[in-house]
């Protein structure tokens, strides 16, 4: 009886380190840490060729204020632009967003 609890137990040990590892959520914020209005966000998977649409819509970010931008399971890949109310684009390619959960305009 000790040895199938002790098996149970190293069971549950190695699924619940797996966990983290299938568990891939790319979903993270986007801060605005500037002193400038951003105007459009795009995020994409980086095997897509268009940015897709603007993730703000009709809306601003404010400084000091984020988005929360969610993705679909796994699409850890992503590549992120972001234009400000300048006109100035910053674009970033291959961005791991399952490695992160804030992005920071600065």
């Amino acid at each position: 009886m000790t040895f199938l609890r002790r098996g149970l137990a190293a069971a549950a040990l190695l699924a619940a380190l797996a966990a983290p590892a299938m568990a891939q959520d790319p979903s993270f914020r986007v801060n605005n840490r500037s002193n400038q209005v951003i105007n459009e966000i795009y995020v994409s998977s980086s095997n897509d060729n268009s940015w897709g649409a603007d993730r703000l819509g009709a809306n601003v970010l404010q400084p000091g204020q984020f988005l929360m931008v969610t993705l679909p399971a796994a699409q850890c890949m992503n590549d992120i632009r972001i234009v400000l109310a300048d006109g100035q684009a910053l674009e970033r390619r291959r961005v791991d967003t399952c490695q992160i959960t804030d992005y920071n305009i600065e």
